[in-house]
């Protein structure tokens, strides 16, 4: 559910805080300015599928369009109002030389009847475009047969999925799209992923430099591409729908390795994880672990902070158990929670008629609106208080307005922040969260190595906390 149901807004937006990592830099104001070298609309009376069809820069991706009727019936409704992320032919990995067995550097085995994965399951590639729209492309090169027929409708069903990820079911163009920082896409998962809601992918806008990209990697090279059915946004890659909670931070092991190692030592990873089993005796498999969830992951930084002897006692078997209660108090189960969206899957009612508004984050200043907020956590009869306000920026710049949101937990900041997950929400702290809910400004310093203040005592109440039911 959208925040704007809740409070009255002057406009929905989002961007990303303040940087808190070097590898999210963002700047901290939503809005794109016209001027940078975007064209202004143009009247068009052909549909998004004729736009593409008729640029020789798109031609790969509609190959793969064609394979399926249903991505095609969409794109080309007259009737439809859509957003689409378009991959030209220059964001596609071409075909390299065979030698010998075709295998590629990502162990995709083509052979000249079956083009099968060589793991043989298609599960494996449902995530990579690129490599879908290669495997359309060896299909030329192939004699017509049963096989084949198979192999092009199992590549349809495929590649609607993952295109579906790049349809928004709403016209937006690059002005109103950076007016929130999460939508939900046209795929929404079978197996109660996100509990059977759409998936979401994320938007940021940066001014310095000018640029506009989706779920953080993915940069729109051309906007507003404008279509009598909706508007294309060129992107320079493919957009992956976004894998679970737990494995979306292996992508980033710099960041995320004190964290993933704790949860796997704990055995949390099913509070996070959603993976696909097989059945017994060969029977069908499904997906298990969490449906949804919302997680405020710790950095490796958060954990160097610690003091020495308290990072030591946690990775050790005498601490084990106040790691874990440590881990469970930054995971919000059963909701997915970002900065403008919630859904709480344990209810039928709105989850958010509990939500209070509250006073801003930072006293000066007036917020088009701000919001308090309870959540439950893993670890029973402790809540986290969420505090999200959005402000309108003062900067003298042309163009529409600018928004910029402050959000913080237990009044520790957040960011980066609004990560979509395949099962629900992650969001980046660079401190550990103190279960006994406060913390202290300031950090002391041991050398040149800073210490959070919120742990000098730990050895007083850690380990007879760790040891209460």
């Amino acid at each position: 559910m959208r925040i704007h149901t809740l409070v009255p807004l002057l406009c929905v937006g989002s961007a990303y805080a303040l940087p808190t990592l070097p590898w999210l830099a963002q700047f901290p104001v939503g809005g794109l300015v016209r001027c940078w070298g975007l064209f202004a609309p143009l009247s068009e009376d052909r549909t998004v599928y004729q736009v593409l069809k008729d640029d020789d820069r798109y031609s790969r991706l509609v190959k793969a369009i064609d394979l399926s009727d249903r991505v095609v019936d969409l794109l080309d409704d007259p009737a439809a109002s859509i957003t689409f992320f378009a991959v030209p032919n220059s964001g596609i990995p071409h075909r390299q030389p065979s030698h010998g067995d075709d295998d590629d550097d990502d162990g995709y085995q083509f052979s000249s009847t079956s083009f099968a994965p060589k793991r043989g399951d298609e599960r494996d590639i449902a995530h990579d475009l690129g490599h879908l729209v290669l495997q359309v492309e060896e299909l030329d090169d192939v004699p017509d047969s049963r096989d084949k027929d198979h192999r092009k409708e199992a590549l349809g069903r495929i590649i609607r999925g993952i295109l579906a990820y790049h349809t928004l079911p709403e016209k937006l163009d690059s002005a109103a799209l950076v007016q929130n920082s999460t939508y939900a896409t046209n795929l929404t998962l079978k197996d109660g992923s996100m509990d059977h809601q759409p998936l979401r992918l994320s938007v940021q806008s940066t001014v310095v430099p000018p640029r506009l990209r989706i779920n953080t990697v993915v940069d729109v090279i051309r906007r507003d591409t404008e279509a009598s059915n909706g508007v294309i946004h060129t992107i320079n890659i493919p957009l992956l729908p976004p894998p679970s909670l737990f494995s979306e931070m292996f992508l980033f092991p710099e960041v995320f390795s004190y964290v993933t190692s704790a949860i796997q030592r704990v055995d949390l990873t099913s509070a996070l994880d959603r993976w696909w089993t097989s059945g017994k005796d060969g029977g069908h498999g499904s997906f298990v672990g969490a449906e949804i969830t919302t997680f405020f992951a710790p950095t490796s930084g958060a954990f160097q902070r610690l003091p020495n002897k308290l990072r030591l006692f946690l990775f050790s078997p005498f601490g084990a158990k106040a790691l874990k209660k440590l881990l469970e108090y930054h995971v919000v189960p059963h909701v997915v929670l970002h900065t403008d969206y919630v859904h709480d899957a344990t209810s039928y009612t709105d989850f958010v008629d509990d939500w209070k508004a509250g006073p801003p984050v930072d006293p000066p200043g007036n917020p088009v609106y701000a919001y308090n907020l309870t959540l439950p956590t893993l670890l029973e009869n402790h809540s986290l208080n969420v505090q999200v306000a959005r402000y309108k920026a003062k900067i003298p710049l042309p163009g529409p307005a600018r928004y910029f949101t402050r959000f913080t937990v237990n009044g520790r900041g957040v960011g980066p922040y609004d990560i979509p997950a395949r099962n629900g929400a992650l969001h980046v702290i660079t401190t550990l969260l103190d279960p006994r809910g406060h913390h202290k400004d300031l950090h002391n310093y041991y050398g040149h190595e800073p210490v959070d203040l919120d742990w000098e005592d730990w050895e007083e109440w850690l380990p007879q906390w760790a040891m209460q039911d």
